[in-house]
């Protein structure tokens, strides 16, 4: 999934590092920081809910890139648990699954690792419910953004004996710790069940029978089980091995992917029913077939329970043969056990849409939850009125509209029924509320819908619902922008367009048409500030109406319009739309495409060729004009803010200046005018204050700084002392004092990377964040020109359109509707702000 900012609620942070303060000057100010994120409120998907067996309203939740989540009652919001994780360890910043000691609340476990190509995956064991860790590095690969990521839980804690646990691997087998997650050992007497890269789903110790097992491998006749505690193995009797033929109807569809049922979750009731959900395929996306099966281990009898046209209330939609799509989503009542809720996966696009189905006698009947909580006319395309979509104080959430615009088909795409936000896809998280059956959640692609009125289904009434995600923050941020008037932040995002944050502390709407499935570039004119300027990737064809894939706003990213014509090279196939810029004044616009033709000859990644330089246009996106004297395509490009009609790259060790709204440049060596020869390239960051004033961030090389256009540079600290990934400026101390910048990077006495902040023009600097406050690593920054002090960062994107927002924060913000605001606490993942 694409895939994050939080939402109300102050972390407090004790300021900076201590090697950063030893570096501290006079001149540049050691502030203790507030964290806080910048709210868009859920934003990614939603791998698991998980709640305590015993323990009232302690429940967590994991995601496929954001890591996990605790939910704190007497805040009324979900808890990150590991924004710790630094940079270097960005592949633990997501949880392959979650596991909670039955017999001790306290005690919980995370295995976490996002990809099973890097060979860095751990346990994180915890006994004060995620206050703290302890860290054990595994002996096996985990891939919580990986295909079969929806599937679960794999890892258990045995509740006989706690010290154990087992968990099922994606290619170790079955591996089992008996010093609770210290050392790991394969279980040999485990059958080689499946070595696809999904490996074992789901490990459930029966908590009435010591010593019985129940494990789910992704593959056909994949349940196994033991009754001597793992001595040995065998499959369960009688499962399906088959499809059964009433589903397999499809004449013109493609027929299943798998030779049979593959397990995908699986739920041990406390009658000793065991419930399992089956889809031909591991999910979260591509899966077409599936069913639902519930096995009585005391006759050891199977009954399929999959809902169909007879035992369905409503009926199915009569438009489209029943059923479609796999299943996955599963929860059973704790009070209840024949109270259980299961979920459709992949039958988006409809119609109908995916369900989420409720039974009382344990699969015979079931009543479409989300079929009854759509408004009657919907066509099939279930979903919640918008008007639902909002937190259970009433704060609105939007953007889960999805602006009803067109955009990717299948999974994320905006229902095609104005009026209504999608009840989901990918629901593959659902809980039953262990401790009150009528509380009910499940998780989607975006957010966490809940409600508290699950019994109103019985009498064919709709639950009322609401989005219970505020403090989960999980959307990639690609851009993002702060102008010198409006808004403070408009933010690009991975899946859902971007936003314009009139206020940091409440979710926002997503940007007007046209919606872009990632927004990749922003830009603001320094004179005209209302004018902002967007690209993304669209595959919807406007045809004569314009550039489906830039836009352009006069009021400050309020309404939009799309420019007339795209550049070349830039379409509906087009998976990165590269960097848009415009001038001072707002007339003049340069666009260089991302094209995935990279010369490897180059030493610059973002050097692409495709026989122009960027593309310039003084017309409003008539015409595009190719330039002279840059001839090739770079991100390394940017806006003087305060100078008219001009732009500047930096690129193959080679500076470049246009003084003519981007036709012509002019090209000077770094080694003509005092850049080092060995940093090929860098994005130019400008003044917001003084024309012609530019910095660049060089790595080891550290910040170098031009005050005449980049006729010559010089290094704004002493040698070695700094490195600097990114740079930003933000506003200045004083009026007196020159604009702060901020790096990402490192000084020469601090031994680990962060966010730094000098007020003196880079002489000396301090550390923004801690090691408190990592987030898996950073990788934009934005500083605030018109608060002193105020940065906005976000975490690492993905490979997939997946991120988080945080903010660091503290000082009264003014907004961009001239009232003011505490700025949030930085979260996991996505923006922050730091003040």
């Amino acid at each position: 999934m694409k895939q994050s900012l939080r939402q109300l609620g102050t972390l407090l942070v004790s300021g900076t590092a201590a090697a950063a303060a030893a570096v501290a000057s006079a001149n540049t100010a050691s502030h203790a920081y507030e964290f806080n994120s910048v709210a868009v409120t859920g934003g990614g998907y939603i791998t698991g809910i998980l709640g305590h067996p015993t323990e009232k309203n302690l429940l967590y939740m994991r995601s496929d890139v954001g890591s996990s989540y605790r939910w704190e009652e007497a805040l009324n919001k979900w808890i990150p648990l590991t924004d710790f994780i630094s940079g270097e360890d960005e592949n633990l910043f997501g949880t392959e699954s979650l596991a909670m000691d039955p017999t001790d609340p306290d005690r919980l476990y995370l295995a976490q690792g996002r990809y099973t190509t890097s060979n860095n995956s751990a346990f994180y064991v915890s006994d004060d419910r995620g206050a703290t860790f302890t860290k054990y590095t595994a002996p096996f690969v985990m891939g919580s953004n990986e295909l079969g990521r929806n599937n679960g839980e794999r890892l258990a804690v045995n509740p006989f004996k706690p010290s154990e646990l087992l968990m099922g691997t994606r290619m170790a087998g079955l591996m089992k710790s008996s010093n609770r997650a210290q050392t790991w050992t394969n279980v040999t007497s485990f059958p080689d069940a499946a070595a696809n890269g999904i490996g074992l789903v789901f490990v459930i110790y029966d908590p009435v029978h010591e010593g019985t097992i129940y494990v789910g491998a992704s593959v056909p006749n994949g349940l196994y089980y033991t009754t001597d505690g793992g001595s040995s193995w065998a499959t369960i009797p009688d499962q399906p091995t088959t499809w059964d033929s009433s589903i397999l109807t499809f004449p013109n569809e493609t027929q299943p992917q798998s030779t049979g049922p593959q397990p995908m979750k699986g739920v041990l009731a406390s009658n000793g029913l065991l419930y399992v959900t089956f889809s031909d395929a591991p999910g979260p996306y591509g899966v077409d077939y599936g069913e639902a099966w519930v096995y009585n281990t005391s006759s050891s009898t199977w009954s399929n329970i999959t809902p169909s046209t007879s035992n369905t209330s409503p009926a199915p939609y009569s438009n489209q043969t029943f059923p479609r799509g796999g299943y996955c989503g599963l929860s059973v009542a704790a009070t209840d056990p024949n109270t259980v809720v299961i979920a459709s996966l992949d039958r988006d696009p409809g119609p109908a849409l995916d369900s989420i189905y409720l039974s009382r006698d344990a699969g015979v009947s079931w009543k479409d939850i989300s079929q009854l909580s759509t408004p009657t006319g919907s066509g099939g395309y279930w979903g919640h009125p918008i008007d639902e979509a909002a937190l259970d104080n009433g704060t609105t959430v939007p953007w889960l509209s999805f602006n009803w615009g067109p955009l990717w088909s299948g999974y994320g795409a905006p229902s095609p029924i104005v009026g209504l936000t999608k009840f989901g896809w990918w629901m593959t998280a659902v809980l039953i509320d262990p401790t009150d059956a009528d509380h009910l959640l499940y998780g989607t692609g975006a957010t966490i819908w809940a409600t508290d009125s699950l019994s109103r289904a019985d009498a064919d009434w709709a639950p009322t619902w609401y989005v219970q995600a505020q403090g989960i923050e999980e959307t990639v941020a690609l851009a993002m922008i702060s102008p010198s008037e409006g808004a403070h932040l408009i933010s690009g995002f991975g899946d859902i367009n971007g936003m314009r944050h009139d206020d940091l502390d409440l979710p926002q709407p997503m940007l007007g048409l046209p919606v872009f499935s990632n927004l990749d570039t922003l830009d603001w004119a320094g004179q005209a500030p209302n004018v902002v300027v967007r690209a993304g990737a669209c595959g919807h064809d406007y045809g004569a109406e314009g550039c489906g894939q830039a836009a352009y706003s006069t009021d400050g990213a309020h309404g939009w319009r799309m420019f007339p014509s795209c550049i070349p090279g830039v379409n509906t196939s087009t998976d990165n739309a590269g960097v848009l810029t415009v001038d001072a004044s707002g007339a003049y616009f340069v666009w260089s495409a991302a094209a995935t033709d990279v010369d490897v000859t180059l030493e610059s990644e973002y050097s692409v060729v495709n026989g122009s330089g960027p593309y310039a246009s003084s017309d409003g996106g008539q015409t595009w004009t190719s330039p002279s004297g840059l001839t090739f395509q770079t991100a390394n490009l940017a806006s003087d803010k305060v100078q008219d009609k001009t732009f500047y790259a930096y690129d193959e060790n080679t500076w470049y200046v246009s003084t003519d709204g981007g036709v012509t440049y002019t090209a000077s060596q770094a080694s003509s005018v005092g850049l080092p020869d060995n940093a090929t390239g860098s994005l130019p960051v400008v003044s917001v204050k003084t024309a012609g004033e530019v910095w660049l961030a060089l790595g080891d090389e550290g910040v170098y700084h031009t005050t005449d256009f980049g006729a010559s540079w010089k290094a704004v600290s002493a040698a070695a002392s700094v490195t600097a990934k990114l740079i930003t400026v933000g506003a200045p101390k004083s009026a007196s004092a020159p604009e702060s910048l901020f790096i990402l990077g490192q000084t020469s006495d601090a031994v680990t990377q962060g966010v730094y902040r000098s007020d003196d023009g880079g002489s000396s600097w301090v550390r923004v964040n801690d090691d408190a406050h990592q987030y898996g690593g950073i990788e934009l920054i934005q500083g605030d020109p018109r608060v002193y002090s105020l940065d906005y960062s976000t975490s690492p994107g993905t490979s997939e359109p997946v991120a988080w927002l945080m903010i660091p924060a503290g000082l009264p913000v003014e907004t961009g509707k001239g009232g003011s605001t505490t700025e949030p606490p930085l979260e996991n993942g996505g923006l922050m702000r730091d003040n």
